[in-house]
């Protein structure tokens, strides 16, 4: 690799030669691609023994079923490190193929991740994706590579998140999402600055290289400015590696000293405002003293120096002491000639380099071409550690940011979470005080505070908002604000008990973009907030805003979570009083059943001897007296058996003695026992040729019980002179659920139908239709009366065969008899844990 720059160089030097001043973009280019290229090598060595340890680890924590596919992923990815390892000690590669080579590595990382992501299905793991992400931005020097990796990686996880169930974590995907989100963007932010800043560095040491060849191109033939020439090469070479800033100016002034043996050498760089030079360096004591006075030259009005500030020219005074632009200095008494050279970079201007002698005449017009030469070294390393530490505190801004966006999704408590945030603020804009302050109504409350005595007790503090106040601007513009000055607003609210406010500044929160508050930082003594530190703080606010909406969110799904157990509880307690109650109900239908079953037994057999009896017989009345106490005792059997019935059905105590039964001659069976009731009725029954439906396998007094009723139901709902229809037909296998397929038989009827709302309903226990008070006791009357068991019995007994029951009809009306149709299917085999055991 050292090969390649060496290429570089010697291209820059073949461009000085011919003329041409500007730095190649292409140079600058293969340069960044020979410092990623250079990297490979450590990075796939680190890479292979981190993933052996990562195997390691796989084999001994994680779940069989992770297990299994992370750990050949792992170690086939370790064995992919160090082949490629060996690969690139072996043999160079070429510069073009450094960036796919670095995403493919940060690729075989990222897919590591998601399928750990994927595996386990906790959120927690996003944790790594966003390490991956933050890695890609330190490493990749393409932005089209970086969107590559933004894109898979945060489409990738948006997939997983939506396929894997998360009912266990579903308010953390939320917080990693955001967290995944911001680190999105920071390792953007983080690879956008530090390309620029490579780019920066690598235009300047070829810039510098430039200086070097410039230098050597100035030579002169004469010994003394080969020598001086010489020692500028030195002293350049010596400071061009140093990286630290006030290391570097005390040592650039020191060497200039020692080499050129000058009586002061000081160095002076512009201020943030650009209005003054500072000494920042100096040789000697009086370097020393200067520098920690922080003396300064007002740019273009004081001092020579001064005036090369504002002129970016060199300056070269053989007698200080007839110049009225200098200004002396005591502690450098016995100053007579001075040279100031402007420190320049490009067409920046960073300060001044000052040479002053105590002799007069010392600097000759020979010397300015080789020092001025110098201080364009020295600017290029002042620019270099200058950029350095930029990047450096870039670095350290990225890693606080990120412990912020990790300690933010390790936690979903509203106020810890704002603890952390005004916590981690202070060492990025340094404040006295500060405070989030919400909104409630017409006041200000403090969420969160820092910087506020115990004795002002911040937790009570309430500012009222007034129109035209900070905080009514920032709620009109959405926007921060800043007071430079706060004793110049006279709607300044100061609180007691707080050490007056000097400067001010205030950054809404907004939440779905509503103001809901503001964070508010405070200063106690006059320094304003510069651009950077405004924006980190709005940041910080917008990390705040988010805060409080999860948590918000947090708080909200909490509280639905504990009113649904709530709720859920009640219905199961509804539940289970329901079931109680229906077993009562079962319990005493069964009771009330055999204990009149006895009773009613006994008066069957008395009337029936009675009916008997030769005297009865010769009477007419006791004849029609002893029916009508048969009659009723009938009737009262019939409402036993249907409560013994529903008790079977109920406890599921039903078994099924089947035969082979022909629905035909069980329907005309059936039918048959109800001609009188036709007739009686004036009721057209018809019943169409069923006699080439196939036999089913069934019970054939349950299934009489199931058609039975369903007829006696059609004609109690029938007018008279209605039609009642009996009709069926065979079903294949799949239709109507019949996995081997059945019959379906329909009872039709002209009655008063079925409204919709009631067609399940009716197959309850004790249903009725109408007020039951108005029906007529005969259970073949229209409208006639009955215990309400009847279907309930039907769709029981029918599913114990395996079938089901459903009635059809457009609604109800007495005036326009709707009719309705009872469908009934019926497998060719019930289920076989329903037949009895003898039947088996």
């Amino acid at each position: 690799m050292s090969e390649i720059k060496s290429n570089i160089y010697e291209q820059l030097a073949q461009q000085l030669a011919e003329g041409k001043n500007e730095t190649s973009g292409l140079a600058i280019q293969a340069a960044l691609n020979a410092s990623l290229a250079e990297n490979l090598k450590p990075i796939s060595l680190i890479l292979s023994g981190l993933f052996v340890l990562l195997s390691i680890t796989h084999a001994t924590t994680l779940p069989p079923e992770t297990k299994r596919f992370m750990l050949p992923v792992a170690a086939i990815t370790a064995l992919i490190f160090l082949v490629f390892y060996f690969v690139l000690r072996s043999k160079a590669i070429p510069l073009k193929w450094a960036e796919p080579l670095a995403m493919g590595i940060v690729g075989l990382i990222l897919v590591n991740s998601l399928l750990h992501l994927y595996l386990d299905g906790n959120p927690i793991q996003t944790t790594n994706i966003i390490l991956v992400l933050l890695g890609g931005g330190l490493i990749l020097i393409s932005s089209v590579w970086m969107i590559v990796l933004v894109a898979i990686c945060d489409l990738t996880w948006l997939l997983i998140a939506y396929i894997v169930p998360t009912p266990p974590f579903e308010g953390e995907w939320l917080h990693f999402g955001f967290a995944l989100l911001f680190a999105t963007v920071l390792s953007v932010i983080t690879q956008r600055v530090r390309i620029q800043t490579s780019r920066r560095f690598q235009s300047l040491r070829l810039l510098d290289e430039k200086q070097q060849i410039r230098l050597a191109v100035a030579l002169k033939s004469t010994e003394q400015t080969r020598a001086a020439l010489a020692t500028s090469i030195e002293v350049a070479k010596r400071i061009t590696s140093i990286l630290n800033r006030e290391t570097l100016l005390n040592e650039v002034a020191e060497l200039i000293k020692e080499r050129y043996g000058h009586y002061f050498v000081g160095i002076f760089l512009l201020d943030d405002s650009g209005e003054y030079v500072i000494a920042r360096a100096g040789s000697g004591k009086a370097g020393q003293s200067l520098s920690r006075q922080e003396f300064r030259l007002k740019i273009g009005e004081e001092g020579l120096i001064g005036w090369v500030a504002a002129n970016g020219k060199p300056l070269k005074v053989d007698n200080v002491l007839e110049d009225d632009r200098y200004i002396p200095v005591d502690d450098i008494p016995d100053t007579r000639s001075e040279l100031a050279l402007p420190l320049m970079v490009g067409d920046e201007l960073l300060g001044v380099l000052d040479l002053q002698s105590d002799k007069s005449s010392a600097f000759r017009s020979d010397d300015i071409v080789v020092l001025e030469s110098l201080a364009g070294q020295v600017a290029i390393a002042i620019q270099n550690a200058m950029l350095y530490e930029v990047e450096r505190s870039k670095r350290q801004l990225s890693q606080k940011l990120y412990n912020i966006a990790q300690a933010l999704s390790s936690t979903l408590d509203k106020q810890e979470i704002l603890d952390i945030i005004l916590e981690q603020l202070i060492d990025i804009v340094p404040y006295d005080r500060v405070s989030l302050m919400l909104q409630e109504n017409s006041d200000l409350v403090f969420s969160a505070t820092r910087g506020f005595p115990v004795s002002s007790k911040p937790d009570q503090i309430r500012v009222h908002i007034k129109e035209n106040d900070v905080f009514h601007q920032i709620y009109q513009t959405k926007r921060w604000l800043m007071v430079r000055d706060v004793s110049q607003r006279e709607d300044w609210q100061h609180v007691e008990g707080l050490k007056p406010a000097q400067v001010w500044l205030g950054i809404p929160l907004i939440r779905l973009g509503d103001v809901i508050g503001m964070l508010s930082v405070t200063r106690t003594i006059s320094v304003p907030y510069t651009e950077d530190e405004i924006k980190l703080a709005e940041t910080f606010a917008g990390q705040a805003a988010i805060a409080l909406e999860n948590a918000r969110l947090y708080e909200s799904i909490t509280r639905s979570n504990l009113e649904l157990r709530e709720q859920a509880r009640e219905l199961q307690e509804a539940y289970e009083r329901l079931e109680s109650l229906d077993r009562s109900k079962s319990n005493f239908i069964n009771v009330a059943a055999h204990e009149l079953r006895t009773p009613l037994t006994i008066l069957r057999g008395y009337a029936q001897i009675l009916s008997r009896d030769p005297v009865i017989k010769e009477s007419d009345y006791y004849m029609q007296l002893v029916d009508g106490i048969s009659s009723g005792a009938n009737r009262l059997h019939e409402v036993v058996d249907s409560m013994l019935d529903i008790v079977k059905i109920d406890t599921q105590m039903i078994k099924l003695y089947v035969e082979d039964i022909s629905i035909s001659i069980l329907l005309q069976g059936v039918v048959g026992n109800l001609q009188h009731v036709f007739e009686e009725r004036d009721l057209t029954l018809v019943m169409e040729d069923m006699s080439q439906l196939p036999d089913i396998q069934g019970d054939h007094m349950e299934l009489s019980k199931v058609f039975g009723h369903l007829v006696n139901n059609a004609i109690k709902y029938t007018p008279d002179g209605g039609k009642i229809t009996l009709m069926g037909w065979p079903l294949e296998a799949g239709e109507r659920d019949l996995p081997g397929g059945g019959v379906e038989i329909v009872v039709k009827d002209t009655g008063i139908g079925v409204d919709p709302r009631n067609q399940e309903l009716i197959f309850t226990k004790f249903y009725h239709s109408g007020d039951v008070s108005l029906h007529s006791t005969s259970k073949t009357k229209f409208k006639g009366g009955g215990p309400g068991l009847g279907l309930s019995i039907v769709r029981g007994l029918v599913e114990a065969h395996g079938g089901k029951v459903w009635v059809e009809s457009p609604g109800y009306s007495e005036v326009a008899c709707l009719g309705s149709e009872f469908h009934v299917v019926l497998p060719f085999n019930p289920p076989r844990e329903v037949i009895a055991q003898e039947n088996k």
